[in-house]
């Protein structure tokens, strides 16, 4: 009985916007830019976002604060294979989601590119780019990619 409070007052308390963008980004986009793993049971529960589907490719959260779609595009037999994960982050500040995410990308082997200006960071790693980027007055958006084309020239 116990458990079951615990895990409903877990589940009912606020997250802070920074720990669901990381999440969505490590445990959804990640597995899908990098794989084309878009397990549905996976971006349903994920990270207590409570992201649920909205349409093909298209998931939100029940408050609306966090809109992920997933896009394919190209073919591994063309060889101009794209995978998209965005991102719009509507209560994560830019400052916030890029603290959320930089080192776990790090610890993963992502490395940041030093030539990208400071509002607009990047990390790559195999032909996967991660960016965060906010307009002023906009949502932040964090962008998972993955192109054929950029892994061919590793």
């Amino acid at each position: 009985m116990h458990t079951l409070i615990l895990a409903a007052a877990f589940v009912a308390s606020p997250q802070d916007p920074g720990q669901i963008t990381r999440d969505i980004i490590m445990d959804v986009c990640l597995p899908y830019v990098s794989e084309g793993a878009a397990d549905q049971a996976v971006i349903v529960r994920n990270g207590l976002s409570g992201l649920i589907e909205d349409g093909e490719g298209e998931f939100r959260s029940r408050n609306d604060v966090f809109i992920v779609t997933l896009t394919t595009s190209g073919s591994v037999d063309d060889g101009n294979l794209r995978r998209v994960c965005a991102v719009q982050a509507r209560s994560s500040a830019f400052g916030q989601a890029r603290d959320a995410i930089a080192a776990p990308l790090v610890e993963v082997g992502f490395a940041a590119s030093p030539d990208e200006p400071t509002d607009w960071p990047v990390w790559t790693r195999g032909g996967v780019s991660i960016s965060v980027h906010q307009n002023p007055g906009r949502a932040t958006i964090v962008r998972a990619s993955y192109s054929s084309l950029d892994a061919e020239g590793l």
